[in-house]
């Protein structure tokens, strides 16, 4: 398999004196388990178990001591290494509560075994079952989609992997970096899909991977909750997500459905627990926290741009496209970055100022350096960006950053009301380098 970033994580885990169990959250098919296993490559002691094979759960319903569990283990998976020289990985662990409890004697009794724990539909278990985890003796990490610069690394494009990292990002790139990112955003980062890309298949052989992966994840409903009536609606959404992607929607009625808003809201947040879509609220602070304000009507984004061009039925129609920001009405480019600014685990928000005869929005705003800058995922002149003026006009500050597919610039303008302000210009597969970039910018100027 190619190489994620998660991986690097893993390892200074691993390597900490410090650590504690690692909890690995994440949706189907993100790569939890296969980063694991890359991580154990170099680890003599490696032990998987499996808690949704009987044969493996069973060792942790016995009621048996630490000494004994891990004893038991080590006998059936034939380890002979050290403890400080293994790493047990407990995978799908929310099919064996009894293995989560067990989880924070094997922190006080044990600290020298490394443990990593993994689930795909964990967060959701967890509020249907009533598991708790101990808080303060485990660590937490998110698994998401794969990001553009490890697809270029799958696809053994190094030299634009690099060229990724260069600040300012080299004009003369552009064009066919921005060639593959496209290809990169239709196909959509599910691990399985790169790694066929990777091995010649074209994108419309991929179709069956797709249409069994969303399957999947309809066959997983009835896991989420127990009551017949929550499970016709948590289906219903998660059908309907893909046409509702970069909308702002009302739960009551959603998809056209005669559903409440209190049954669409708890089948939403269920759907979200389980990392198959997000969420994303308003606000309409200009200085950090970005309070969320969960009264108002949130943006719906899907996990993956690639599932979501297939369930509409665009991928092969964008093929060729030349701006993200014209392709299924912007929508596209938007859940692009959304996806991104997920994986970089920001807690995304965006702002809106709405008054009786107008209202103004903008895309995005990620917190960095004690302000909070605003995003926009736009095509055309910087002129046209009047939701953006109306943020600058009341924030404290006079940066923006602005998506779309041409060159890294740095433009000085005023809002229709006068006031300076700089907005950074970034070519959309720069996004996974904002933080950088943002850096960057604000430093020089």
């Amino acid at each position: 398999m190619f190489h994620r970033m998660a991986l690097t994580k893993l390892s200074d885990w691993f390597g900490s004196k410090e650590r504690k169990p690692l909890i690995i959250r994440g949706a189907r098919q993100t790569g939890k388990t296969t980063v694991v296993r890359m991580l154990a490559e170099n680890i003599p002691g490696y032990m998987e178990v499996n808690l949704e094979a009987p044969g493996e759960k069973s060792l942790f319903t016995r009621n048996l001591s630490v000494d004994d569990l891990v004893s038991a283990i080590r006998l059936k998976k034939n380890s002979q290494a050290s403890l400080d020289e293994s790493l047990l990985f407990l995978d799908e662990i929310q099919a064996c509560p009894e293995a989560v409890n067990y989880l924070r004697f094997l922190a006080e009794q044990m600290p020298e075994l490394a443990v990593i724990a993994s689930g795909s539909l964990l967060e959701a278990y967890i509020e249907k079952e009533g598991i708790e985890f101990p808080v303060g003796r485990v660590e937490q990490t998110f698994i998401y989609p794969v990001t553009f610069s490890e697809y270029l690394g799958a696809m053994e494009r190094m030299e634009m992997q690099s060229l990724l990292q260069s600040i300012p990002f080299p004009d003369y790139a552009l064009k066919p970096v921005y060639d593959q990112y496209v290809r990169y955003v239709l196909a959509g980062g599910m691990p399985e899909a790169v790694r066929l890309l990777s091995e010649g298949y074209k994108l419309d052989s991929l179709q069956h991977f797709y249409s069994s992966l969303i399957q999947s994840f309809t066959d997983d409903v009835p896991k989420y909750s127990t009551g017949a009536s929550i499970r016709r609606v948590i289906a219903h959404c998660l059908e309907s997500t893909p046409l509702y992607t970069g909308n702002r929607i009302k739960f009551a009625g959603f998809g056209s459905s005669n559903y409440r808003s209190r049954e669409v809201g708890e089948a939403m947040r269920t759907l979200r627990r389980a990392m198959l879509l997000q969420l994303v609220y308003p606000t309409s602070e200009v200085t950090p926290p970005a309070k969320p304000n969960l009264k108002k009507h949130p943006k719906l984004f899907f996990l993956d741009s690639g599932l979501l061009t297939y369930s509409v039925g665009l991928q092969s129609d964008l093929l060729g496209t030349s701006d993200l920001n014209d392709a299924f009405r912007g929508i596209l480019a938007e859940q692009q970055i959304a996806q991104t600014l997920l994986a970089t685990e920001n807690k995304t928000v965006f702002w809106t100022r709405e008054s009786r005869g107008s209202s103004a929005e903008v895309d995005f705003l990620y917190q960095n350096s004690g302000m909070l800058v605003p995003i926009e995922v736009k095509s055309g002149p910087t002129g046209r960006l009047r939701s953006l003026h109306s943020y600058i006009d009341r924030c404290p500050h006079g940066y923006a950053v602005r998506f779309y597919s041409g060159p890294v610039t740095i433009n000085n303008l005023k809002t229709l009301n006068g006031k300076p302000f700089k907005l950074l210009n970034l070519p959309h597969f720069l996004c996974e380098y904002l933080p950088e970039y943002l850096d960057w910018f604000i430093r020089e100027n």
